[in-house]
């Protein structure tokens, strides 16, 4: 028998910070508006929310809800992941949520 013990995933969530428009078209994201916020349910992409995006944000998301931190990160908890659109770019912030 192994002595390991589990560690419960942390609550994440995805807020998306800011969207940029294309330069040229002015076209925005068809998916996403900033300050839309949406809650990470370990392992299933949150209803609505673009599948390209969430599959940039996957190993982010894992990092955090399992209480690890990259070095690049401001502070511990949260991090910001790109959308892999080169034309229209989003920023998504993903926090570790205590919970209550």
């Amino acid at each position: 028998m192994d002595n390991h013990s589990y560690q419960r995933p942390k609550k994440v969530r995805i807020v998306v910070d800011h969207c940029r428009p294309h330069p040229e078209n002015g076209h925005t994201c068809r998916c996403h508006q900033e300050g839309q916020v949406f809650e990470f349910d370990f392992e299933r992409c949150p209803q609505n929310f673009c599948a390209a995006a969430f599959h940039s944000l996957w190993p982010a998301l894992r990092v955090l809800e399992l209480g690890g931190r990259h070095p690049w990160d401001a502070k511990e908890g949260c991090t910001v992941v790109a959308c892999p659109d080169p034309v229209v770019t989003v920023n998504f912030r993903i926090e570790a949520v205590e919970e209550e």
